[in-house]
């Protein structure tokens, strides 16, 4: 397994690995109800999110981050996690009001970089929540396909492939 990254530079975000510290951040964007519409449910307890998040550091597994400005202020969070032979997940990707407005697409494109090419996976599954219509767009905008559903989400896929055509057109945001 490749070991976990502390940071990975972005052009105007970094992805920092998450550490115990960032347990009152995402718990306050986990909690805000301007956030929180399409995630899981969070009992408000801090130390719970902190322990959390200690054996997510260890879980090698898993790979979670803090979306951060080159300044160090945290912007959000994404994580990889159910890593599969030949794919990867990528989720709990919540970007705080007010961000720079790259935030989102950069904090993408860098979880597929490292996806793709660092840990060296062929495709990228995913679920959506399907009243979740901005990130739902987001994702077709990209290139990835709903291959299946449930009854709450769409489940997609994205290709390496497919993620080296939209790549170019998003170059401008890579570093």
């Amino acid at each position: 397994m490749t070991p976990h990254p502390e940071r990975i530079a972005g052009k105007s975000i970094d992805l920092r690995r998450v550490d115990v510290s960032d347990a009152a951040f995402i718990l306050q964007l986990r909690l805000d109800p301007a956030l929180n519409a399409h995630l899981s449910a969070t009992p408000p307890d801090l130390q719970a999110q902190a322990a959390w998040i200690a054996q997510a550091r260890r879980d090698t597994a898993q790979f979670y981050f803090i979306v951060q400005d080159k300044q160090g202020t945290p912007q959000g969070t994404i994580r990889v996690y159910d890593l599969r032979a030949d794919s990867f997940c990528w989720g709990s990707w919540i970007i705080r009001n007010g961000a720079p407005r790259k935030a989102a697409i950069e904090s993408a494109l860098l979880i597929y970089e490292f996806g793709f090419y660092a840990l060296g996976f062929a495709r990228s599954h995913f679920d959506v929540r399907k009243d979740n219509a901005r990130v739902v767009d987001f994702h077709k905008r990209f290139g990835a396909r709903i291959v299946d559903e449930t009854a709450q989400d769409y489940l997609f896929e994205f290709d390496r492939a497919d993620y080296e055509a939209t790549r170019e057109q998003y170059r401008a945001f890579l570093p």
